[in-house]
């Protein structure tokens, strides 16, 4: 869903390059990547302590959108709010339906992957590591040396986030976060 919300603003803000590859679909096959499926079993082996991995990017052509870095930015920031909305749902269920999370063991399993892998992932989004949806936030809002560094940092960041993973880096900034989110979605449900 995090990939299709890119799509579908890009498509809404006058890119239709997703929907020419046929990407603007729930089919979970079209988003594959096999080295984002790849990558959190070698990390494993390695033992790092924060295993990620991704779905293949939804293309966006840019130079399409019609509100220039306003529509970059909500390009961007897509796939987080949909993140962040469905760990929101989770606790929302647990909230108005506490007796189907409390009496059945697979829905307080389901709905607690989909609170925790939500919030990771818009956590991690966030990051401003290029091509992490948090460098394209900060490029829509910064000024010209902002978007310089960027522009630069990007052949670099796939790097950069595997190093931060491998030396638990990652899990030390997003940890917190997480569990500061979490306990908020727990003052939320009672």
């Amino acid at each position: 869903l995090h990939e299709l919300a890119h799509g579908l603003v890009a498509y809404l803000n006058g890119d239709n390059t997703a929907k020419y590859y046929g990407r603007l679909t729930l089919n979970p096959i079209k988003h594959i990547d096999p080295l984002g499926m790849l990558l959190p079993i070698g990390l494993i082996l390695m033992g790092s302590s924060f295993v990620i991995g991704w779905a293949k990017p939804v293309p966006v052509n840019y130079r399409n959108l019609k509100n220039g870095e306003f529509s970059v930015f909500q390009v961007s920031i897509a796939g987080v709010v949909v993140n962040f909305s469905l760990a929101f749902l989770g606790a929302t269920i647990i909230k108005f339906f506490p007796e189907l999370y409390i009496t059945n063991s697979v829905v307080q399993v389901g709905i607690g992957y989909l609170i925790h892998i939500n919030i990771i992932l818009g956590i991690f989004n966030l990051l401003p590591i290029p091509p992490l949806d948090g460098s394209k936030i900060l490029w829509s809002l910064g000024g010209e040396s902002i978007k310089k560094l960027i522009e630069n940092l990007d052949q670099y960041g796939f790097f950069i986030i595997i190093a931060m993973s491998y030396l638990g880096i990652l899990g030390q900034i997003i940890s917190p976060m997480s569990s500061f989110l979490i306990g908020f979605l727990n003052m939320y449900i009672r």
